[in-house]
């Protein structure tokens, strides 16, 4: 469920806005440019004038005046098409098939007719006279033209074995997933995805971003949380930086169906990382933590935004909230030491975590992580919750590295949160 429901509709940000940077310049993950292969360029003579000892007389006879009106200097297209199938009727071996497949691919690309270059690439591939190599080249421009007659499951096969050959010049992996998004298949292409940049960093070559930015927008658009969470980390691992921080948390923010303790442990790696961009993020910062529950941290984000210039000291609201804050705040911070000694001897898991997000929240990081963790060791807690909070605990004392294994140590939900915090607190370290 959505917060921040407190504040004016005129004074908030449209959520469209999380994804206005992100996924501003994404169109498609793959490449539609044709590639001409060899053939195309260069016709061979044998090709022109197949030797007899190849060739049925039958099927020479039907293709040579095809191949003369092809090479015209104004072909006739109409008199050209009509005469084909004769010719493809005849073919019968294999050589047949290769000659006839480059006359058809050629009476294709003359008259700007896919659906006939398309025919002709099958026919030379199938022929098994395709030199090796070439056959990265002639396949993946066969799941060109197949993608582009939007015949995607034909194209796809084609496409796996240019991949297969190494033929990966122009990134076929990314219409290879588009060929699944194309057929609404959302899951398997995006999985396509995954493994695609999986392989790429395997083999320590750049991951293409916009391969991520694509996974990024279907898996948003589609509300897949599991793999919104996936190719967000993915964009902040290999793509670091202020602003891709502040659009992966905002797009997992408000694409995955959080409740406010989810959006609060979000909020907080956005304030971390210095990427609070726009003022509904302050907004749901102010309202996931709560003035009730945690004024002092209300407050000094509060403070934060006025300092930014993102939050106005004219709405009324947010300035409400401040003063109830701060004067909650000063009791708390008069009995601090007393509610945290009580926590720390309590043997109430709730009143024990409680303890731990008080001294989280007014920075007492060496009680929080102590009260965590205790925490943990008990029946009924929230492990997901508590061990998400051991991590900031840890991760603002300096200790990265236990950080890290907390965060990677959540399972369920929360995990997604934690993957991101850990790998906040990896680059942080340089780990």
């Amino acid at each position: 469920m959505m917060i921040f429901t407190r504040i004016s509709k005129a004074s908030r940000p449209s959520s469209a806005l999380a994804l206005a940077l992100v996924l501003a310049a994404t169109g498609t993950a793959g490449v539609f440019a044709l590639e001409q292969p060899a053939f195309a360029q260069k016709k061979k003579k044998k090709e022109e004038k197949p030797a007899a000892k190849n060739y049925s007389a039958e099927f020479i006879a039907a293709y040579q005046p095809l191949a003369d009106a092809v090479n015209a200097a104004a072909p006739d297209f109409a008199t050209i098409n009509a005469q084909l199938p004769a010719m493809k009727a005849l073919i019968q071996s294999n050589d047949e098939r290769m000659v006839a497949g480059n006359l058809i691919y050629t009476v294709g690309t003359k008259n700007q007719n896919r659906a006939q270059q398309l025919e002709g690439v099958e026919l030379m591939l199938a022929s098994g006279q395709v030199p090796a190599e070439s056959q990265g080249q002639y396949n993946l421009l066969a799941g060109q033209l197949a993608y582009n007659e939007k015949a995607y499951s034909k194209a796809r096969p084609y496409l796996l074995k240019a991949i297969e050959l190494g033929h990966t010049e122009s990134e076929p992996q990314g219409l290879v997933a588009e060929s699944y998004f194309s057929e609404d298949n959302y899951a398997a292409g995006l999985k396509y995805l995954a493994e695609a940049i999986a392989a790429e960093e395997a083999a320590g070559n750049p991951v293409n971003e916009q391969w991520v930015r694509r996974g990024l927008q279907m898996a948003y658009n589609n509300q897949m949380a599991e793999e919104l969470g996936q190719f967000g980390l993915l964009f902040v691992k290999h793509f670091p930086s202020t602003q891709n921080w502040g659009e992966v948390i905002a797009i997992t923010a408000y694409g995955g169906g959080w409740q406010n303790p989810e959006i609060l442990d979000l909020v907080r790696l956005a304030r971390s990382a210095k990427a609070m961009r726009d003022e509904r993020m302050y907004a749901d910062y102010i309202d996931s933590a709560d003035y009730r529950r945690l004024p002092g941290e209300v407050v000094a984000v509060i403070d934060e935004g006025y300092a930014q210039g993102t939050l106005k000291k004219t709405d009324t609201y947010v300035a409400e909230v401040r003063g109830m804050a701060a004067e909650r705040a000063k009791t708390d911070r008069a009995d601090l030491a007393g509610l945290l000694t009580k926590a720390k001897a309590s043997t109430d898991v709730k009143s024990i975590v409680t303890g731990g997000d008080l001294a989280l929240s007014y920075g007492d990081y060496a009680a929080a992580e102590v009260l965590y963790t205790k925490a943990l060791g008990m029946p009924g807690v929230d492990a997901g919750l508590a061990r998400t909070r051991l991590g900031i605990a840890q991760l603002e004392q300096g200790k990265a590295a236990e950080a890290v294994a907390t965060f990677n140590a959540v399972e369920g939900k929360r995990a997604a949160i934690a993957r991101l915090w850990a790998t906040y607190a990896a680059e942080e370290a340089g780990i």
